[in-house]
Protein backbone atom coordinates (compact mmCIF):
# COMPACT_ATOMS: atom_id res chain seq x y z
CA UNK A 1 0.00 0.00 0.00
CA UNK A 2 1.37 3.36 -0.99
CA UNK A 3 0.29 5.13 2.21
CA UNK A 4 2.65 3.08 4.39
CA UNK A 5 5.57 4.59 6.30
CA UNK A 6 8.18 3.13 3.94
CA UNK A 7 6.81 5.39 1.21
CA UNK A 8 7.87 8.39 3.26
CA UNK A 9 11.30 6.90 3.95
CA UNK A 10 11.94 6.06 0.30
CA UNK A 11 10.74 9.52 -0.76
CA UNK A 12 13.06 11.20 1.76
CA UNK A 13 15.94 9.05 0.47
CA UNK A 14 15.19 10.10 -3.13
CA UNK A 15 14.94 13.74 -2.05
CA UNK A 16 18.23 13.67 -0.17
CA UNK A 17 20.05 12.10 -3.12
CA UNK A 18 18.46 14.62 -5.50
CA UNK A 19 19.76 17.46 -3.33
CA UNK A 20 23.31 16.39 -4.25
CA UNK A 21 22.73 17.99 -7.64
CA UNK A 22 22.33 21.43 -6.03
CA UNK A 23 24.11 21.27 -2.67
CA UNK A 24 27.89 21.64 -2.39
CA UNK A 25 29.73 18.62 -1.04
CA UNK A 26 33.03 20.34 -0.26
CA UNK A 27 34.38 23.83 -0.79
CA UNK A 28 37.82 25.37 -0.67
CA UNK A 29 39.58 28.67 -1.37
CA UNK A 30 42.94 28.47 -3.17
CA UNK A 31 44.86 31.52 -4.49
CA UNK A 32 41.88 33.90 -4.68
CA UNK A 33 39.77 31.22 -6.39
CA UNK A 34 36.84 29.55 -4.72
CA UNK A 35 36.23 25.90 -5.55
CA UNK A 36 33.22 23.76 -4.68
CA UNK A 37 31.97 20.38 -5.77
CA UNK A 38 28.46 19.01 -6.11
CA UNK A 39 27.18 15.98 -8.06
CA UNK A 40 27.27 17.93 -11.32
CA UNK A 41 30.89 18.94 -11.20
CA UNK A 42 33.75 21.06 -9.92
CA UNK A 43 33.00 24.77 -9.88
CA UNK A 44 35.76 27.37 -9.88
CA UNK A 45 34.91 31.00 -9.27
CA UNK A 46 37.59 33.60 -9.94
CA UNK A 47 36.90 37.33 -10.21
CA UNK A 48 33.15 36.73 -10.51
CA UNK A 49 33.60 34.26 -13.37
CA UNK A 50 32.50 30.65 -12.84
CA UNK A 51 34.01 27.69 -14.69
CA UNK A 52 32.50 24.21 -14.42
CA UNK A 53 34.32 20.88 -14.87
CA UNK A 54 31.46 18.38 -15.31
CA UNK A 55 31.37 14.99 -13.57
CA UNK A 56 29.01 13.19 -15.95
CA UNK A 57 29.20 9.70 -14.33
CA UNK A 58 28.43 11.11 -10.87
CA UNK A 59 25.52 13.20 -12.18
CA UNK A 60 24.03 10.26 -14.08
CA UNK A 61 24.40 7.94 -11.08
CA UNK A 62 22.78 10.53 -8.80
CA UNK A 63 19.78 10.94 -11.10
CA UNK A 64 19.54 7.16 -11.62
CA UNK A 65 19.56 6.56 -7.85
CA UNK A 66 16.79 9.09 -7.26
CA UNK A 67 14.64 7.69 -10.08
CA UNK A 68 15.18 4.13 -8.85
CA UNK A 69 14.07 5.16 -5.36
CA UNK A 70 10.92 6.65 -6.86
CA UNK A 71 10.31 3.34 -8.68
CA UNK A 72 10.77 1.65 -5.32
CA UNK A 73 7.89 3.68 -3.93
CA UNK A 74 5.55 2.63 -6.72
CA UNK A 75 6.43 -1.07 -6.60
CA UNK A 76 4.48 -1.47 -3.36
CA UNK A 77 2.40 -4.38 -4.71
CA UNK A 78 5.47 -6.63 -4.89
CA UNK A 79 7.42 -6.37 -1.65
CA UNK A 80 10.29 -8.54 -2.87
CA UNK A 81 10.75 -6.29 -5.90
CA UNK A 82 10.54 -3.24 -3.64
CA UNK A 83 13.34 -4.57 -1.44
CA UNK A 84 15.45 -5.44 -4.49
CA UNK A 85 15.04 -1.91 -5.88
CA UNK A 86 16.04 -0.51 -2.50
CA UNK A 87 19.13 -2.73 -2.42
CA UNK A 88 20.14 -1.73 -5.95
CA UNK A 89 19.72 1.96 -5.13
CA UNK A 90 21.79 1.43 -1.97
CA UNK A 91 24.58 -0.05 -4.10
CA UNK A 92 24.31 2.89 -6.51
CA UNK A 93 24.65 5.32 -3.61
CA UNK A 94 27.74 3.53 -2.32
CA UNK A 95 29.31 3.64 -5.80
CA UNK A 96 28.30 7.30 -6.02
CA UNK A 97 30.07 8.00 -2.72
CA UNK A 98 33.28 6.33 -3.93
CA UNK A 99 33.21 8.23 -7.25
CA UNK A 100 32.57 11.49 -5.42
CA UNK A 101 35.55 10.86 -3.15
CA UNK A 102 37.75 10.22 -6.19
CA UNK A 103 36.63 13.49 -7.78
CA UNK A 104 37.07 15.43 -4.54
CA UNK A 105 40.64 14.14 -4.29
CA UNK A 106 41.31 15.73 -7.72
CA UNK A 107 40.42 19.16 -6.32
CA UNK A 108 43.34 21.65 -6.51
CA UNK A 109 45.42 21.18 -3.38
CA UNK A 110 43.78 17.83 -2.58
CA UNK A 111 41.72 17.25 0.51
CA UNK A 112 43.77 19.54 2.75
CA UNK A 113 41.82 22.53 3.98
CA UNK A 114 38.45 21.62 2.47
CA UNK A 115 35.25 22.49 4.29
CA UNK A 116 32.67 19.75 4.28
CA UNK A 117 29.24 21.03 3.36
CA UNK A 118 25.77 19.51 3.71
CA UNK A 119 26.20 17.47 0.52
CA UNK A 120 28.93 15.40 2.13
CA UNK A 121 26.40 13.91 4.55
CA UNK A 122 23.45 13.45 2.17
CA UNK A 123 24.46 9.95 0.92
CA UNK A 124 24.70 8.73 4.52
CA UNK A 125 21.31 10.25 5.33
CA UNK A 126 19.85 8.59 2.24
CA UNK A 127 21.29 5.21 3.25
CA UNK A 128 19.65 5.56 6.67
CA UNK A 129 16.31 6.40 5.03
CA UNK A 130 16.60 3.36 2.74
CA UNK A 131 17.30 1.16 5.76
CA UNK A 132 14.21 2.51 7.51
CA UNK A 133 12.16 1.91 4.35
CA UNK A 134 13.33 -1.69 4.08
CA UNK A 135 12.49 -2.17 7.74
CA UNK A 136 8.97 -0.93 6.99
CA UNK A 137 8.65 -3.41 4.10
CA UNK A 138 9.81 -6.22 6.40
CA UNK A 139 7.24 -5.19 9.01
CA UNK A 140 4.52 -5.35 6.34
CA UNK A 141 5.65 -8.86 5.37
CA UNK A 142 5.49 -9.97 9.00
CA UNK A 143 2.03 -8.49 9.37
CA UNK A 144 0.74 -10.26 6.25
CA UNK A 145 2.29 -13.59 7.29
CA UNK A 146 0.71 -13.33 10.74
CA UNK A 147 -2.67 -12.52 9.18
CA UNK A 148 -2.32 -15.56 6.89
CA UNK A 149 -1.67 -17.80 9.91
CA UNK A 150 -4.87 -16.61 11.54
CA UNK A 151 -7.02 -17.59 8.56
Amino acid sequence: MIQRIQTIWFFLAALSISLLLMTPIVSKVVNDSEYWINAIGLYQQTNGKTVIDLFIPVAILTILSAVLLLFTIFSFRDRKKQKNFALISLIFILILSVLTYIYVAKMPGGLEGVSYELGAFLPLISIIFIGLGVRGVNNDEKLIKSADRLR
